[in-house]
């Protein structure tokens, strides 16, 4: 059963990425991919304000909803997301982060994640990531 609700969950986040992509008049515009760890190691993308991830504990998606530059090369950043384990653990966070340009369409990322836990028992934690991407 928890494996189901988290399929269903992961499908729901790619589909919610799809949407986002087609609606985007340029798709491919601000795309990145890259690796990282945020739900333990796995691949991550962006597309425009959406960051996703794909791990070996599970997924997330986060909308970046404020973007400011603390120099040319660096910008912080937060938003709101969910996640779903594979476990079926499900919540929501609010990544907060930074940014850094570090050669020619390439950046490392570090952010941290408040989030509550929604599923069978409610609780707050405090995850982190960090990632390095390439912009196509």
């Amino acid at each position: 059963m928890k494996t189901m609700k988290t399929t269903i969950y992961s499908i729901i986040c790619v589909l919610m990425l799809l949407n986002v992509t087609h609606a985007d008049g340029n798709a491919a515009k601000g795309f990145k991919l890259g690796f990282g760890f945020d739900r333990d190691f796995g691949i991550l993308g962006a597309i425009g304000n959406l960051n996703g991830f794909i791990g070996n504990d599970g997924v997330s998606v986060d909308y970046i909803f404020n973007k400011d530059k603390l120099n040319p090369q660096m910008d912080w950043y937060i938003g709101a997301g969910g996640y779903g384990d594979w476990d079926g653990e499900l919540g929501v966070r609010l990544p907060i982060g930074a940014q850094l340009g570090f050669a020619k369409r390439w950046d490392a990322f570090a952010q941290i994640m408040p989030r509550l836990k929604v599923d069978h028992d409610a609780n707050f934690g405090l995850d982190a990531s960090l990632g390095v991407r390439y912009q196509f």
